[in-house]
């Protein structure tokens, strides 16, 4: 591990050696950024700093323009050669980029790290990058956004808490290979602010994988299907008799921002608040 390390230090210091000929710039909107999470890219659009990505992770979808910039690999397995080839002013890395961190700043290129679990983590983001962008009042008014939003779903929170099961994924056209949003998870905190109960909240495990007799033990009355962005097939939850599918309960969701954290809370909290209204008591 080590020599592979030092082998990509080496790599990179002669990329960036013949590669720039003067210093990156460091402020304004000439700066060269790269994002290495969706949840980072979405950050910059936020803070209104989409033109300063020149390049972005695999999985980086929204906003739509920066589909079309290139890509430095996906979240868990960046390409350093890649990013080091853009010539970025920072980089934004998220905490389970050590081992790329370390090369990068061998390298001589600033990192700034993001890590981003929950909501006080987007804030901060938000924070931090606009920091960095030297646009503080960018992130105040993208944090006071996102506080309204919460403000509205709370003020908003049905009398009767319904009970939810929040699936993230599962087998292609059937319901095996469940895996759902436990506590501490992004969807659950979610789930609490809009005044909704996570069936799942006691398991004690962040993304447990469940079986269909612990969706029958939990009986949902809403069951959010997340697990495909870009898709809403819903049908194969009709073999489940739960009060979610005896009451047409059964939501799919194709957006990304409720399975990973996102600037996007106002979207979110908005699709989750119509997804769970008019569950009466039982």
């Amino acid at each position: 591990m080590r020599m592979q390390r030092r082998v990509a230090m080496f790599v990179l210091i002669a990329l960036v050696a013949c590669g720039r000929t003067e210093p990156a710039p460091s402020t304004g909107s000439t700066m060269r950024v790269v994002s290495l999470s969706p949840s980072a890219t979405e950050t910059m659009a936020a803070l209104g700093a989409t033109a300063s990505l020149v390049g972005v992770d695999e999985y980086s979808t929204f906003p739509p323009e920066v589909m079309r910039l290139p890509k430095v690999g996906s979240f868990l397995t960046p390409n350093l050669e890649a990013i080091v080839a853009l010539k970025p002013t920072f980089v934004i890395i998220d905490d389970v980029h050590g081992q790329a961190a370390g090369a990068l700043r061998d390298a001589g290129i600033e990192t700034v790290p993001c890590a981003m679990h929950a909501l006080p983590d987007v804030k901060t983001a938000l924070t931090t990058i606009a920091a960095r962008l030297g646009t503080p009042a960018a992130a105040t008014r993208a944090i006071s956004e996102l506080e309204a939003a919460i403000a509205t779903a709370q003020a908003s929170r049905p009398a009767q808490r319904p009970r939810v099961l929040a699936i993230i994924d599962r087998e292609a056209g059937g319901i095996g290979n469940l895996v759902a949003g436990g506590p501490g998870s992004w969807i659950d905190e979610l789930l609490v602010l809009v005044g909704a109960e996570n069936v799942l909240a006691a398991s004690g495990i962040r993304y447990p994988k469940i079986s269909l007799e612990e969706i029958m033990r939990t009986q949902p009355d809403v069951i959010l299907d997340l697990s495909f962005p870009g898709r809403t097939e819903i049908a194969s939850w009709q073999a489940v008799d739960v009060p979610a599918t005896r009451n047409h309960k059964v939501v799919a969701i194709a957006e990304p921002f409720l399975v990973a954290p996102s600037p996007r809370v106002k979207q979110a909290l908005a699709a989750l608040t119509e997804a769970v209204k008019g569950v009466g008591p039982r």
